[in-house]
Formats: structure tokens, sequence, C-alpha cells
């Protein structure tokens, strides 16, 4: 059995069926004319008109027959769309965007009203319409395109991805700038961040106008801005690189260049060092250039300081509200808000890197590098001033000299050892500084070996009843072998007109047959050092 209910339900459509049955209204079409004869029973249910003929009246004012023939065009779609649309979304439509406050009407106050309105609103919409408006607002769309919205924001807020175009984007975001639909600033700028996190990298230009939204929201309600921007991390990490280790010192200046050091030859075989030294020298010329220039080098390289005038959420849509406090405040290390008497100001630092400048600086520090260490492969320096390459290289050298005394061999001795040897150090250059004339028969002709032991002998009596070691070498080279034990100074040697690779030799030579090889090394720049695996053999033959 039909229920009653049914039944009328069933009534009540084909009342509607018929009454909103689609009517035609003639196209016009410019060719000759032809007779037509209407045709019944189509298969729509709807009946094509007869084409009509037009009359047009002449200057003698005699009408005269048209060439022209109309055909079926249809009026308006199925009217019964206007029942299927949700009646919030109908009752949205009906507000003014009035201000209670000042008695105005605007864009931005008919989006936040519409907006406060539809905040909780959740839709079914089965089909994806596309809108490709560029500035989406809910007065400006049709109302398939926001039922479509609506689900996708239902589904986005329950935690789905769905599929997003930047209408949707847009639209949303700016429902968040007007914190339409959360309950305080913090819980919004989570939800930018997600945003940019789920769409950003398939939406590049929605992207980057989020980057810049997300700082104004930031300093528009005071909040901790969250460095999304590698580029600026990279920035504030170049300028605190003090407090930066040298691998993320030389990642963050390397992805601001034009010239990859990270993608060096050098930098793959010597990581550690290429780093370590990298920092030195940036630091090296900041104080260079401070104390020599009077010139900023971070900013030579990543721009100067600069103040203007900002729009606020320029591109979106905004709602202003409230009234703000004069006032500034500091989003980052390079960036600061300044707001006063309705107009805001912007203050960034060194936001601008250049990458030329940064490649060459790169560059030229890889190419002398190379050449200090003698790498194998060669490479052109970058266009840096002379005065700066020979600056670099001068800090470069400084380094590893710095670094060889500090790897060089430590000789420990106990207080009775060190006393002794001090002073036979101290008796002997004592004798050296004798008249030149002594100095001379003494130092040019020398003695038979035996007789240059009898006279250190005899001679290097000390009031404390010490003497030199009887080792078959001479005056000379007893007191480089002694200074080099001790750490002190051989420069009297060296004033005196000895050449310390020729002492060395002898000691080395003297001394074969004791220790079974040579004793002391020198390096490139001609520097003895003792070998550290014989000190304390020497040690006891000295103390012998």
């Amino acid at each position: 059995m039909i229920s009653l209910a049914s039944l009328m339900k069933e009534m009540l459509q084909n009342a509607f069926d018929s009454m909103f049955e689609e009517e035609f209204i003639p196209a016009r079409k410019t060719t000759a004319h032809k007779k037509t004869s209407a045709s019944s029973g189509s298969s729509s249910g709807t009946a094509k008109s007869t084409p009509r003929k037009t009359a047009k009246t002449t200057a003698s004012g005699k009408a005269v027959k048209s060439q022209e023939t109309y055909y079926e065009q249809p009026l308006n779609g199925n009217p019964l769309s206007m029942f299927t649309v949700p009646s919030r979304i109908r009752k949205m439509r009906t507000l003014s965007g009035f201000n209670q406050l000042d008695g105005t009407r605007s864009m931005e106050s008919l989006f936040y009203q519409q907006g406060i309105f539809m905040a909780d609103y959740t839709d079914d919409f089965p089909d994806m319409v596309q809108c490709s408006r560029s500035t989406p607002m809910y007065y400006n769309m049709k109302d398939d395109e926001l039922r479509a919205y609506f689900t996708w924001r239902t589904r986005y807020r329950q935690g789905a991805l769905p599929a997003a175009q930047s209408a949707f984007l847009l639209l949303y975001t700016f429902e968040i700038l007007n914190l339409i639909g959360v309950s305080a600033p913090e819980e919004g700028y989570g939800i930018l961040c997600r945003l940019r996190e789920d769409y950003g990298e398939s939406f590049p230009a929605f992207q980057k106008s989020l980057d810049m939204w997300m700082q104004d929201f930031a300093a528009y309600y005071r909040l901790p801005y969250r460095l999304l921007n590698e580029k600026e991390a990279a920035v504030i990490t170049v300028l605190r690189h003090s407090t930066s280790s040298p691998e993320e010192f030389i990642t963050a200046i390397d992805r601001l260049s034009k010239y990859h050091l990270k993608d060096s030859k050098l930098y793959l075989a010597e990581t550690e060092m290429v780093s370590v030294l990298l920092k030195k020298v940036f630091n090296a010329f900041l104080i260079q250039y401070a104390e020599k220039k009077h010139q900023s080098f971070a900013a030579q390289l990543l721009g100067n300081q600069k103040r203007f005038q900002h729009v606020m959420f320029e591109g979106a849509v905004f709602y202003y509200r409230t009234p703000m406090n004069d006032g500034a405040y500091r989003l980052s290390p390079i960036c600061v808000y300044h707001y006063f008497q309705g107009t805001w100001a912007k203050e960034v630092f060194c936001s601008q890197p250049d990458q030329d400048a940064i490649g060459a600086f790169l560059r030229s520090f890889d190419s002398i590098l190379r050449e200090e260490i003698h790498f194998r492969n060669k490479l052109k320096a970058g266009t840096l001033s002379e005065t700066d390459l020979a600056f670099m290289r001068q800090v470069i050298r400084q380094h590893f000299e710095e670094e060889k005394r500090a790897n060089a061999p430590k000789i420990t001795l106990d207080s009775a050892e060190l006393e002794a040897i001090r002073k036979a150090a101290d008796h002997t250059t004592d004798m050296l500084t004798i008249p030149e004339e002594e100095m001379e028969e003494t130092i040019l002709l020398p003695a038979p070996e035996t007789a240059a032991a009898e006279q250190i002998q005899a001679e290097g009596q000390t009031d404390g009843n010490h003497s030199l070691p009887d080792l078959p070498l001479s005056k000379p080279a007893m007191v480089l072998l002694l200074c080099l034990l001790t750490g002190e100074s051989y420069q009297p040697l060296i004033d005196a007109g000895h050449m310390l690779s020729v002492l060395a030799e002898e000691i080395n030579e003297q001394l074969y047959d004791r220790i079974g090889d040579s004793v002391i090394e020198t390096d490139e720049n001609g520097t003895p050092v003792l070998i550290e695996d014989y000190i304390e053999d020497l040690k006891g033959i000295l103390e012998t």
C-alpha cells in the first residue's frame, strides 16, 4: 500500500515539475528564411516553439518580411535549485556588512560578519566545483562554489587532507587572519603553520603570500614568530655565528651563496678543517672591516638596515576592528614592526643577501685554502679585491701556524730535571756572549771533538758545581738541544748567525750512535722540532 504521505509527496513533486517546466525562447540565426514545423513529443518532455517570423518597418512605413530564423533556447536552469541551497547560506547573503560603531559599510566588515555567521557551518556537497577567483569572499562566490568550499573546510577541520584549490586555501586563510572559527590567536597561528606544511609545496604562490601574512599575524597579535623560511633562518645563523657550530655556519652561508662550498672537492675531503677555518676567516673579516674600514662586512654580504612603511596583510581580506597601541614589536633578530597612530612601519636588517658577493667570498676561500695545503685540484679565486685576498691568505696561514704550535710535542720534566737543564743552558748561553774576536776563534775554528769536550767540561763549571753534559757537540748545538728540551728561546743562536738546520744536522749526526735515529726534524720553514719518541732518551743522556 502506498502511504498517504508518499502519495502527497509524489503529487507535490509532479506539481512542481509541471509548474517549473523549462521554457524556451527563439535563438537568433542569420540565415536565409526557412519555414519549419513544430515538433511534438520530444524525449525531454518539453515542447518546441514554432519558429516565428518577425517583421520590420521600412522608411515608407510598409512592413517587410524578415530573413532571419529563430530557434528554441532554454531560459534559466531548473528553478528547483533555489530550494536545494541551505537556508544558512541564503540567510548569510542577507547580511549587509553594516558597522554599528561608525555607521559605515565595507567589504571587510561584510566579510567579517558573514564569516562569523558561517563559522561553525558544515556541509557535505558531493561536487568539487572549481573556483577561479583571485580574492574569494562569500558574497562574490556562487552557491555551489560556497558549498564545495564549506565541504572542503569541514573535512580539513576534521583532520583530513582533501584536495584543495587556491581559492579555498585563500578564503580559509582570510578566516584565520580574522580569527574566524578559532578561539585564540595562538590557535590560528598553529593552523596557518599547518596549512603551509600541508599545501605550501603544491601551491608556491599561496605559500609566498602566506609567509608574508604569517609575519604580519605574529606582529599584529604579538605572538612568537616561528622561523619557517629557510633563507631567513640562514641569515640569522650567519649573523649569530659566534653561537653556531662550524657545521651550522657553513650550511647557513652556503644556502645563501651562488657558489656552493659544500659541493667542493676540498670540503668533501676535509670537511671538519674547512668548516672550522671558514668560520674563523669570516670572524676575522668582521673585525678587519670594523676596525680598518669602519664598515660592516656582514651588511656587505647580507644587506643593509632598512625602514619603510608597511601595509599589513597586503592582498588579504582583513577587518581592523580593534584599536592598536603605539609601539614596536621585535619579530625576529632581523625584523622589527613599528606602529604609530594608525601607520605601520617595518625595519629589517640584512634581509637581502647578495648571492654573488657571498659566492665570491666562499670561492676565494676555497681557492686560497687549496693553495696553502697543496690540494691536488686548483681553483680560480672569486672576484675579491687584492687587499681582501691578501688578508684572507694571512688569516689562513696564521691558523696553521697556531695549530702547529698547539700540536707540538709536550716535554714534561720534574723540578729537579728542569733546574739542572736550565742551569746548563744559562751557562752555555753566557759562554756565547764573548767578544767577537774570541767568538770567531772558538766557533769558526772548531777543535777536535775530544778537545771540544774537554773545553766544555773545563769551562762548564758553575757556582753550583753543575757542568754541561759530556756530549760530542759544539757549544751552539748543545745550546739548541737544551733549548728544545726546556722550551727556552734559541734566538741568541740566530742573532749570532747560526743556521738552525745546520745545528740540527750536527745533533742528529753526533747522537746517531747513541739513539740509533735522528732526534730532530725540521718543518718546511726550517724550524727544528724534537721527535717525541726520543725525548725520554735525550733526558736520560743529559741526566747521565
